[in-house]
């Protein structure tokens, strides 16, 4: 019995390893490569030791994506709260053990790699959403039930985070957790009554915020209010973005990058060096092969066959695509500057990690739903 049992399980597992999305994991994988280009030529064309790094990180992160594309579809449903609690958890943890860089508190050092609890917290948030949502789906929309229980799940990591300091991630948490609040249908009347509590609030989160978090939001309403000082980086940006022209200025010949003008070139502004390399093209390139992954997470989510399913895939997809979105819109003026990584391009484990995970889920859930 036990033999026909493993002969079955095997059988399973094998079928969904065949029927996953290869198209999707060559995209991933042509966002890695391209990550590969444009830090080594950040490292002055150096392969040690980030571009090393990030081939370990990426492979690494592979293999768990493919581990979470075989898995039992019930280990992401059943224990949705329990990932959060742990999450949680680490966040604490992160409070008396994290590891202080350039004045923020942000990652746990654990012996061969530090690890960002932030990031995975945004990914168990909306499973812990999706899951309470898939509960009281006897509840009427307009009922406060459906409103506070959400609310409270997405406050208790955003103060935490925004404590660390780290805006950026703390913002793109409350965005995401607000987008599956109002696909889940809560009555829009809670909306709007959400928006003009938010609105009274300004006064108090910007009383809130540390110095250096207002000056970015300063010279981003006004940029060349101090050139040479807060607003120096992103015209820098500016600058090696609109030098690329069309088709760039060539592989590792870029002024502005080779010569360390850019802040951040292996992170949060790798796309300033990539499009002065590559230009309007290559940047259109990378764009592309974003909203392919991001409509692919959106048609999954039309398809879905219950409610979990539909918020869990609709959250993953919007967390990945305001990565990009807010990291683009970022190095090119159009929001402050808040430190956020470009998704699977930029040097980073876990955020690479993160989205990887993210998109594990995503692929188990049609698989299920395919094979099922």
């Amino acid at each position: 019995m036990n033999y026909k049992s493993n002969k079955l399980h095997n059988r399973k597992v094998y079928a969904k390893f065949i029927n996953i999305n290869w198209m999707v994991i060559s995209i991933i994988f042509l966002l890695f490569l391209l990550g590969c280009i444009v830090i080594y030529s950040a490292s002055g064309g150096n392969f040690y030791p980030l571009v090393e790094k990030h081939v370990y990180k990426f492979i690494f992160s592979l293999i768990i994506l493919f581990f979470l594309c075989c898995l039992n579809y019930e280990f992401f449903k059943s224990y949705s709260y329990y990932y959060y609690l742990l999450s949680i958890f680490f966040l604490v943890l992160l409070i008396f053990f994290g590891s202080e860089s350039s004045g923020s508190n942000r990652w746990l050092n654990l012996g061969f790699f530090s690890l960002q609890p932030s990031e995975f917290a945004k990914v168990t948030l909306i499973l812990a959403i999706s899951k309470y949502y898939s509960d009281v789906t006897h509840l009427k929309n307009n009922s406060i039930i459906k409103l506070i229980i959400p609310m409270f799940l997405i406050t208790v990591p955003f103060l935490i985070i925004l404590n660390q300091p780290d805006l950026g991630t703390s913002i793109l948490l409350l965005l995401n957790g607000i987008s599956l609040i109002i696909l889940s249908g809560v009555s829009v009347w809670f909306i709007l009554f959400g928006l003009v509590i938010f609105l009274i609030s300004v006064p108090v989160i910007w009383s809130l915020l540390f110095d250096y978090q207002k000056q970015r939001i300063l010279t981003f309403l006004n940029p060349e209010g101090d050139p040479l000082g807060s607003g120096y980086h992103i015209a820098q940006s500016k600058i090696a973005i609109g030098s690329g022209g069309f088709t760039g200025k060539g592989y590792m010949k870029g002024s502005q990058s080779q010569l360390e003008f850019i802040p951040e070139i292996h992170t949060d502004f790798v796309f300033s060096v990539f499009s002065e390399e590559f230009g309007y093209l290559g940047a259109l390139i990378i764009v592309i092969l974003y909203l392919f992954l991001f409509i692919y997470g959106l048609m999954s989510c039309y398809k879905a066959s219950n409610i979990y399913d539909k918020l869990t895939i609709f959250g993953l997809s919007m967390n990945f695509f305001l990565y990009f979105f807010i990291n683009i819109s970022m190095v090119i003026g159009l929001v402050p500057v808040v430190g956020v990584p470009l998704p699977i391009i930029s040097y980073g484990g876990s955020s690479m990690l993160a989205v990887m995970i993210s998109f594990g889920i995503i692929e188990n859930i049609n698989l299920n739903r395919r094979l099922n």
